[in-house]
Protein backbone atom coordinates (compact mmCIF):
# COMPACT_ATOMS: atom_id res chain seq x y z
CA UNK A 1 0.00 0.00 0.00
CA UNK A 2 1.84 3.59 -1.02
CA UNK A 3 1.64 5.81 1.88
CA UNK A 4 0.32 8.12 3.39
CA UNK A 5 -2.40 6.37 4.37
CA UNK A 6 -4.84 5.94 7.32
CA UNK A 7 -5.68 2.52 8.91
CA UNK A 8 -8.76 2.00 11.05
CA UNK A 9 -8.07 -0.97 13.13
CA UNK A 10 -11.33 -2.89 13.68
CA UNK A 11 -10.58 -4.85 16.80
CA UNK A 12 -9.86 -1.41 18.56
CA UNK A 13 -13.10 0.26 17.25
CA UNK A 14 -14.81 -2.72 18.11
CA UNK A 15 -13.32 -3.10 22.01
CA UNK A 16 -13.92 1.22 22.06
CA UNK A 17 -17.89 0.47 21.08
CA UNK A 18 -17.93 -2.71 23.60
CA UNK A 19 -16.51 -0.93 26.85
CA UNK A 20 -18.81 2.13 26.08
CA UNK A 21 -21.98 -0.52 25.99
CA UNK A 22 -20.45 -2.31 28.73
CA UNK A 23 -20.53 0.53 30.99
CA UNK A 24 -23.98 1.60 30.19
CA UNK A 25 -25.59 -1.89 30.65
CA UNK A 26 -23.66 -2.07 33.99
CA UNK A 27 -25.02 1.60 35.21
CA UNK A 28 -27.41 3.18 33.40
CA UNK A 29 -29.66 0.31 30.87
CA UNK A 30 -32.14 2.87 29.13
CA UNK A 31 -29.37 4.46 27.54
CA UNK A 32 -27.91 5.29 23.84
CA UNK A 33 -24.42 5.86 22.55
CA UNK A 34 -24.80 8.52 20.11
CA UNK A 35 -21.49 8.78 17.70
CA UNK A 36 -20.41 12.61 17.15
CA UNK A 37 -20.33 12.51 13.52
CA UNK A 38 -17.44 15.64 13.42
CA UNK A 39 -15.16 14.04 15.28
CA UNK A 40 -15.23 11.94 11.86
CA UNK A 41 -17.93 11.29 9.08
CA UNK A 42 -15.88 8.83 7.23
CA UNK A 43 -19.22 7.28 5.56
CA UNK A 44 -17.76 3.75 5.77
CA UNK A 45 -17.35 4.30 9.79
CA UNK A 46 -20.95 5.58 9.88
CA UNK A 47 -22.37 2.90 7.91
CA UNK A 48 -20.06 0.72 10.68
CA UNK A 49 -21.11 2.33 13.73
CA UNK A 50 -25.00 1.81 12.80
CA UNK A 51 -25.04 -2.17 12.44
CA UNK A 52 -23.53 -1.67 15.73
CA UNK A 53 -26.69 0.01 16.64
CA UNK A 54 -25.48 3.28 17.51
CA UNK A 55 -26.80 6.55 17.29
CA UNK A 56 -25.49 9.58 15.43
CA UNK A 57 -24.98 12.83 16.87
CA UNK A 58 -25.07 15.72 14.12
CA UNK A 59 -24.93 19.22 14.26
CA UNK A 60 -25.79 20.45 10.95
CA UNK A 61 -28.23 19.39 8.19
CA UNK A 62 -25.57 18.53 5.66
CA UNK A 63 -24.37 15.83 9.11
CA UNK A 64 -28.18 14.90 9.25
CA UNK A 65 -28.60 14.08 5.55
CA UNK A 66 -24.87 12.11 5.89
CA UNK A 67 -26.34 10.34 8.76
CA UNK A 68 -29.46 8.86 6.57
CA UNK A 69 -27.71 8.08 4.02
CA UNK A 70 -25.17 5.70 5.57
CA UNK A 71 -27.68 4.08 7.05
CA UNK A 72 -29.01 5.90 9.88
CA UNK A 73 -32.97 6.18 10.76
CA UNK A 74 -34.28 9.48 11.77
CA UNK A 75 -35.04 8.36 15.05
CA UNK A 76 -31.99 6.95 16.11
CA UNK A 77 -30.24 10.55 15.01
CA UNK A 78 -29.46 13.36 17.80
CA UNK A 79 -29.59 17.13 16.23
CA UNK A 80 -27.39 18.95 18.11
CA UNK A 81 -25.49 22.57 17.40
CA UNK A 82 -27.24 26.16 16.59
CA UNK A 83 -27.07 26.56 12.89
CA UNK A 84 -30.42 24.03 12.39
CA UNK A 85 -32.81 24.81 9.39
CA UNK A 86 -36.12 25.67 10.58
CA UNK A 87 -37.58 23.01 7.67
CA UNK A 88 -34.47 20.34 8.87
CA UNK A 89 -35.11 21.04 12.74
CA UNK A 90 -39.38 20.71 12.39
CA UNK A 91 -38.50 17.23 10.25
CA UNK A 92 -36.46 16.11 12.59
CA UNK A 93 -38.63 16.21 15.83
CA UNK A 94 -41.90 14.57 13.24
CA UNK A 95 -39.39 11.54 12.19
CA UNK A 96 -38.65 10.88 15.96
CA UNK A 97 -35.23 12.19 15.83
CA UNK A 98 -33.87 13.32 19.50
CA UNK A 99 -33.25 17.36 19.19
CA UNK A 100 -31.76 19.44 21.76
CA UNK A 101 -32.65 23.52 21.02
CA UNK A 102 -29.42 25.17 21.40
CA UNK A 103 -30.56 29.24 20.34
CA UNK A 104 -33.47 31.21 20.42
CA UNK A 105 -34.35 30.27 16.94
CA UNK A 106 -34.61 27.01 17.52
CA UNK A 107 -36.85 27.46 20.45
CA UNK A 108 -38.97 29.83 18.01
CA UNK A 109 -39.61 27.13 15.46
CA UNK A 110 -40.66 24.73 18.42
CA UNK A 111 -43.27 27.34 19.51
CA UNK A 112 -44.58 27.94 16.63
CA UNK A 113 -44.58 24.21 15.39
CA UNK A 114 -47.54 22.79 17.53
CA UNK A 115 -46.23 19.14 17.85
CA UNK A 116 -48.13 16.70 19.48
CA UNK A 117 -45.50 15.74 22.04
CA UNK A 118 -42.09 17.56 22.74
CA UNK A 119 -40.92 14.00 24.82
CA UNK A 120 -38.03 14.32 21.97
CA UNK A 121 -37.14 17.40 22.00
CA UNK A 122 -34.46 18.98 25.09
CA UNK A 123 -32.98 21.87 26.28
CA UNK A 124 -29.36 22.36 26.27
CA UNK A 125 -27.69 24.40 29.52
CA UNK A 126 -24.96 26.37 29.39
CA UNK A 127 -23.07 25.58 32.32
CA UNK A 128 -21.38 28.31 34.55
CA UNK A 129 -17.35 27.74 34.25
CA UNK A 130 -17.29 28.84 38.05
CA UNK A 131 -19.09 25.33 38.64
CA UNK A 132 -15.50 23.42 37.53
CA UNK A 133 -11.49 23.36 38.69
CA UNK A 134 -10.16 25.57 35.84
CA UNK A 135 -7.96 23.12 35.46
CA UNK A 136 -10.41 20.93 33.84
CA UNK A 137 -11.98 23.53 31.44
CA UNK A 138 -10.90 25.94 28.73
CA UNK A 139 -12.89 29.76 28.25
CA UNK A 140 -12.89 30.09 32.62
CA UNK A 141 -13.03 33.83 31.84
CA UNK A 142 -15.40 34.34 28.67
CA UNK A 143 -17.70 31.05 29.25
CA UNK A 144 -19.12 28.60 27.06
CA UNK A 145 -20.69 29.70 24.36
CA UNK A 146 -23.77 27.02 23.70
CA UNK A 147 -27.08 26.68 25.36
CA UNK A 148 -29.18 28.40 27.69
CA UNK A 149 -28.45 29.84 31.09
CA UNK A 150 -29.96 29.78 34.05
CA UNK A 151 -27.80 31.89 35.80
CA UNK A 152 -29.42 34.91 33.44
CA UNK A 153 -32.52 33.71 33.50
CA UNK A 154 -33.01 32.50 30.08
CA UNK A 155 -33.27 28.52 30.94
CA UNK A 156 -35.91 29.32 33.15
CA UNK A 157 -37.32 31.45 30.05
CA UNK A 158 -37.18 27.92 27.62
CA UNK A 159 -39.11 26.11 30.17
CA UNK A 160 -41.58 28.34 30.73
CA UNK A 161 -42.60 28.72 27.29
CA UNK A 162 -42.58 25.07 26.48
CA UNK A 163 -44.67 24.56 29.42
CA UNK A 164 -47.31 27.00 28.49
CA UNK A 165 -47.53 26.11 24.95
CA UNK A 166 -47.25 22.10 25.52
CA UNK A 167 -48.54 22.16 29.43
CA UNK A 168 -47.00 18.95 31.19
CA UNK A 169 -45.26 17.03 28.28
CA UNK A 170 -41.88 15.98 29.26
CA UNK A 171 -39.05 16.78 27.66
CA UNK A 172 -35.44 16.29 27.96
CA UNK A 173 -31.73 18.07 29.26
CA UNK A 174 -28.42 18.71 27.16
CA UNK A 175 -25.63 19.65 29.20
CA UNK A 176 -22.14 19.24 27.74
CA UNK A 177 -18.60 21.52 27.52
CA UNK A 178 -15.40 21.73 26.40
CA UNK A 179 -13.18 20.20 29.04
CA UNK A 180 -9.19 20.09 28.96
CA UNK A 181 -8.69 17.17 31.40
CA UNK A 182 -11.45 14.80 30.36
CA UNK A 183 -11.33 14.39 34.33
CA UNK A 184 -13.98 12.11 35.80
CA UNK A 185 -14.54 15.46 37.90
CA UNK A 186 -16.08 17.60 34.62
CA UNK A 187 -18.77 14.56 34.45
CA UNK A 188 -19.53 14.65 37.62
CA UNK A 189 -20.33 18.62 37.91
CA UNK A 190 -21.97 18.36 34.31
CA UNK A 191 -24.18 15.57 36.11
CA UNK A 192 -24.45 17.57 39.57
CA UNK A 193 -25.88 20.30 37.52
CA UNK A 194 -28.36 18.45 35.71
CA UNK A 195 -29.60 17.27 39.48
CA UNK A 196 -29.55 20.78 40.68
CA UNK A 197 -31.26 22.39 37.47
CA UNK A 198 -34.59 19.12 37.78
CA UNK A 199 -34.60 19.72 41.22
CA UNK A 200 -34.87 23.51 40.82
CA UNK A 201 -37.85 23.27 38.26
CA UNK A 202 -39.40 20.11 39.16
CA UNK A 203 -38.91 18.06 35.98
CA UNK A 204 -39.05 14.74 34.88
CA UNK A 205 -36.94 14.67 31.66
CA UNK A 206 -37.57 12.27 29.29
CA UNK A 207 -33.93 11.97 28.68
CA UNK A 208 -30.04 13.53 29.89
CA UNK A 209 -27.59 14.03 27.69
CA UNK A 210 -24.16 14.59 28.74
CA UNK A 211 -22.44 15.05 25.77
CA UNK A 212 -18.89 13.34 24.87
CA UNK A 213 -15.66 14.35 25.50
CA UNK A 214 -14.55 11.53 27.17
CA UNK A 215 -11.23 9.52 26.88
CA UNK A 216 -11.58 6.05 24.79
CA UNK A 217 -8.76 3.25 24.64
CA UNK A 218 -6.05 4.70 26.13
CA UNK A 219 -4.26 3.20 29.16
CA UNK A 220 -4.09 5.45 32.33
CA UNK A 221 -6.89 7.71 32.08
CA UNK A 222 -10.50 7.29 33.10
CA UNK A 223 -12.59 4.32 32.19
CA UNK A 224 -15.98 4.40 30.33
CA UNK A 225 -17.23 2.31 33.73
CA UNK A 226 -15.68 5.30 35.89
CA UNK A 227 -17.43 8.41 34.11
CA UNK A 228 -20.68 6.18 34.11
CA UNK A 229 -20.41 5.53 37.83
CA UNK A 230 -20.06 9.03 38.80
CA UNK A 231 -22.28 10.38 36.34
CA UNK A 232 -25.01 8.25 37.75
CA UNK A 233 -24.49 9.10 41.42
CA UNK A 234 -25.31 12.41 40.79
CA UNK A 235 -28.56 11.95 39.50
CA UNK A 236 -30.11 8.51 40.71
CA UNK A 237 -31.67 10.07 43.39
CA UNK A 238 -33.78 12.49 40.70
CA UNK A 239 -34.18 11.03 37.81
CA UNK A 240 -35.79 6.99 37.47
CA UNK A 241 -33.26 5.59 36.00
CA UNK A 242 -35.57 3.47 34.04
CA UNK A 243 -37.71 5.92 33.11
CA UNK A 244 -35.03 8.82 31.54
CA UNK A 245 -32.65 7.60 28.67
CA UNK A 246 -29.43 8.90 29.53
CA UNK A 247 -27.43 9.62 26.26
CA UNK A 248 -24.18 9.64 25.96
CA UNK A 249 -22.18 11.13 22.98
CA UNK A 250 -18.39 9.86 22.41
CA UNK A 251 -16.71 10.33 19.49
CA UNK A 252 -13.07 10.49 20.16
CA UNK A 253 -13.51 7.68 22.52
CA UNK A 254 -14.66 5.50 19.96
CA UNK A 255 -12.73 6.68 16.78
CA UNK A 256 -9.49 7.88 17.90
CA UNK A 257 -7.67 5.09 19.50
CA UNK A 258 -8.48 2.99 16.53
CA UNK A 259 -6.44 4.57 13.50
CA UNK A 260 -2.96 4.79 12.24
CA UNK A 261 -1.63 7.13 9.25
CA UNK A 262 1.46 5.59 7.91
CA UNK A 263 4.05 8.09 6.39
CA UNK A 264 7.31 7.55 4.64
CA UNK A 265 10.37 9.63 4.28
CA UNK A 266 10.97 10.86 1.33
CA UNK A 267 13.66 13.13 1.69
CA UNK A 268 16.88 13.91 4.26
CA UNK A 269 18.68 16.74 4.81
CA UNK A 270 21.35 18.23 6.99
CA UNK A 271 21.16 22.62 7.54
CA UNK A 272 23.61 24.11 9.48
CA UNK A 273 21.10 23.90 12.23
CA UNK A 274 19.52 20.59 12.14
CA UNK A 275 18.58 17.31 10.02
CA UNK A 276 15.47 17.92 8.05
CA UNK A 277 13.56 14.76 7.62
CA UNK A 278 10.73 15.06 5.07
CA UNK A 279 7.37 12.69 4.91
CA UNK A 280 4.80 11.97 2.62
CA UNK A 281 2.57 12.58 5.49
CA UNK A 282 1.85 16.31 6.85
CA UNK A 283 0.50 17.73 10.38
CA UNK A 284 -2.18 18.77 8.49
CA UNK A 285 -3.80 14.95 8.29
CA UNK A 286 -3.33 14.35 12.09
CA UNK A 287 -3.63 18.03 13.38
CA UNK A 288 -5.57 20.26 11.75
CA UNK A 289 -6.04 22.45 14.52
CA UNK A 290 -2.14 22.93 14.85
CA UNK A 291 -1.93 22.41 18.50
CA UNK A 292 -0.60 19.23 19.64
CA UNK A 293 2.77 19.15 21.15
CA UNK A 294 3.51 15.46 20.95
CA UNK A 295 2.45 12.05 19.33
CA UNK A 296 2.56 8.22 20.08
CA UNK A 297 4.03 6.72 16.71
CA UNK A 298 6.50 3.99 16.12
CA UNK A 299 9.59 3.75 13.20
CA UNK A 300 9.68 0.85 11.14
CA UNK A 301 12.99 0.87 8.90
CA UNK A 302 14.19 -0.85 5.60
CA UNK A 303 17.00 -1.73 7.49
CA UNK A 304 18.29 -1.48 10.84
CA UNK A 305 20.59 1.44 11.85
CA UNK A 306 23.15 1.33 14.48
CA UNK A 307 23.80 5.22 14.00
CA UNK A 308 22.12 7.48 16.59
CA UNK A 309 21.33 10.98 15.89
CA UNK A 310 20.61 13.76 18.43
CA UNK A 311 18.24 15.69 16.87
CA UNK A 312 15.81 14.94 13.81
CA UNK A 313 13.35 17.31 12.34
CA UNK A 314 10.24 15.39 11.26
CA UNK A 315 8.14 17.52 8.36
CA UNK A 316 5.61 17.23 6.22
CA UNK A 317 5.47 17.70 2.55
CA UNK A 318 4.00 21.05 2.42
CA UNK A 319 5.58 24.20 1.42
CA UNK A 320 4.83 25.60 5.05
CA UNK A 321 8.01 25.55 7.21
CA UNK A 322 6.06 25.28 10.19
CA UNK A 323 4.67 21.88 9.03
CA UNK A 324 6.60 20.34 11.64
CA UNK A 325 5.62 17.46 13.26
CA UNK A 326 8.03 16.23 16.04
CA UNK A 327 11.71 16.70 17.05
CA UNK A 328 12.92 12.99 17.80
CA UNK A 329 16.57 12.83 19.45
CA UNK A 330 19.29 10.23 19.88
CA UNK A 331 16.97 7.84 18.16
CA UNK A 332 18.34 6.05 14.86
CA UNK A 333 19.43 7.47 11.85
CA UNK A 334 16.28 7.27 9.49
CA UNK A 335 16.94 6.86 5.42
CA UNK A 336 14.39 8.03 2.66
CA UNK A 337 12.25 4.76 2.62
CA UNK A 338 11.57 4.27 6.63
CA UNK A 339 8.13 4.44 7.51
CA UNK A 340 7.00 6.51 10.61
CA UNK A 341 3.71 5.25 12.01
CA UNK A 342 1.29 7.90 14.14
CA UNK A 343 -0.97 5.99 16.36
CA UNK A 344 -4.37 7.36 18.04
CA UNK A 345 -5.43 9.56 15.15
CA UNK A 346 -8.71 9.21 14.47
CA UNK A 347 -10.56 11.92 15.90
CA UNK A 348 -10.47 15.13 13.67
CA UNK A 349 -8.24 14.32 11.13
CA UNK A 350 -8.90 12.19 8.21
CA UNK A 351 -12.28 14.06 7.31
CA UNK A 352 -11.49 17.49 8.78
CA UNK A 353 -7.87 17.94 7.60
CA UNK A 354 -8.52 19.34 4.08
CA UNK A 355 -7.58 19.00 0.30
CA UNK A 356 -4.56 21.50 0.81
CA UNK A 357 -1.54 21.04 -1.85
CA UNK A 358 -2.01 17.24 -1.68
CA UNK A 359 -5.68 15.81 -1.64
CA UNK A 360 -7.81 13.31 0.57
CA UNK A 361 -5.64 9.58 1.19
CA UNK A 362 -6.41 6.39 1.23
CA UNK A 363 -8.18 5.02 4.68
CA UNK A 364 -7.95 1.08 4.65
CA UNK A 365 -9.53 -1.40 7.40
CA UNK A 366 -8.04 -3.78 9.34
CA UNK A 367 -10.32 -6.29 9.88
CA UNK A 368 -10.41 -8.03 12.69
CA UNK A 369 -9.19 -11.19 10.64
CA UNK A 370 -6.38 -9.35 9.58
CA UNK A 371 -7.53 -8.52 5.93
CA UNK A 372 -7.27 -5.24 4.99
CA UNK A 373 -9.72 -3.70 2.79
CA UNK A 374 -9.88 0.26 1.17
CA UNK A 375 -12.27 2.31 2.58
CA UNK A 376 -11.77 5.67 1.25
CA UNK A 377 -9.81 6.25 -2.07
CA UNK A 378 -7.35 8.64 -2.65
CA UNK A 379 -8.94 11.92 -3.67
CA UNK A 380 -8.07 12.79 -7.55
CA UNK A 381 -7.31 15.97 -9.55
CA UNK A 382 -10.11 15.09 -11.28
CA UNK A 383 -12.81 14.40 -8.08
CA UNK A 384 -11.35 17.69 -6.56
CA UNK A 385 -11.55 19.86 -9.98
CA UNK A 386 -15.65 18.52 -10.22
CA UNK A 387 -16.13 19.75 -6.61
CA UNK A 388 -15.04 22.99 -6.77
CA UNK A 389 -15.83 23.88 -10.59
CA UNK A 390 -19.49 25.08 -11.75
Amino acid sequence: MKTPYFLIIEKKLDKNIFDFQQALNKYWPNSRIAYSVKTNSLPWLLSYLQKKQLFAEVVSDEEYTLSNMCGFKDCNIVFNGPIKSDEKLIEAVRKGAIVNLDSKNDVRAVLESKFDTIENIGIRVNVSPSAFNPDDIGYTQDGFRFGFSDETGELSSVIENLRKNYGNCRFGLHLHCNSVSRSLNVYKTLAKNAAKIIEKYKLSPSFLDVGGGFFGGVEGKPTAAQYLSVIKDELKNVVDLSETMLILEPGSAIIGSAVDLVTSVIDVKDTECSRIVTTDGSRIHIDPLWIKKNYRYSICQKAESENLINKQVICGYTCMDHDRLMIIERQPELFVGDQIVYHRVGAYSMTFGGAFIRYFPDVYVERSNGQRILARSKMTVDEYFKIHSV
